[in-house]
């Protein structure tokens, strides 16, 4: 059994916990939207009606709870799967932050009313182009790490995830058992 000494556990953690806290946040705006449905007067000001908070809280679960999600169960087992680190630490807490900080400007731009008015597409190009960046990151860590388990006796266990599984005999046990190579 491998320790979490060997995989970069730091960001899995991170990235968990912002999933939390934006799972929060994203359902409180829903359950104000929700109230302001119910009652009207809720509504206040410019910045704070339904019109402005409802892309606020659909993109903050989306992209800020559910992808975060997803982000956390990816690194943590293609880690575990492929049996290998992430190839870099640096890119993995750079994509982290860089998730965490688009969802910050995506909120304030969205409640400041600057989006494309495309549903589900609101943001402004800045906020794409980091978008895009972090998941250029992502797809570094990501496919790097499948890479630097290529050697590991049962490579299609990381694989499975973006590719179907081959009906190889590579995961029987008795060829990871022996130790070898998948044929």
């Amino acid at each position: 059994m491998e320790s979490d000494e060997t995989y970069e556990m730091g960001v899995v953690r991170g990235v968990a916990l912002s999933a939390l806290v934006w799972g929060i946040v994203g359902m409180s705006v829903g359950l104000v939207i929700a109230l302001q449905l119910a009652y009207p007067q809720l509504n206040v000001g410019p910045y704070f009606h339904f019109g402005r908070l409802r892309p606020l809280h659909t993109n903050v679960v989306i992209f800020g709870f559910t992808l975060g999600v997803v982000f956390a169960g990816s690194y943590y087992a293609v880690q575990r799967l492929c049996r290998a680190p992430v190839p870099s630490d640096v890119l993995a807490h750079l994509h982290l932050w860089l998730w965490n900080l688009t969802l910050v400007a995506a909120g304030v731009t969205l409640v400041l009313g600057h989006t494309t008015s495309k549903e589900y597409a609101e943001l402004e190009w800045p906020l794409d182009i980091a978008v895009v960046v972090m998941w250029v990151i992502y797809g570094v860590n990501f496919f790097g790490t499948i890479a630097r388990g290529a050697s590991a006796a049962c490579t299609p266990r990381c694989g499975s995830s973006v590719r179907p599984r081959s009906r190889s005999r590579c995961c029987t046990s008795s060829t990871i058992s022996s130790g070898q190579s998948p044929g």
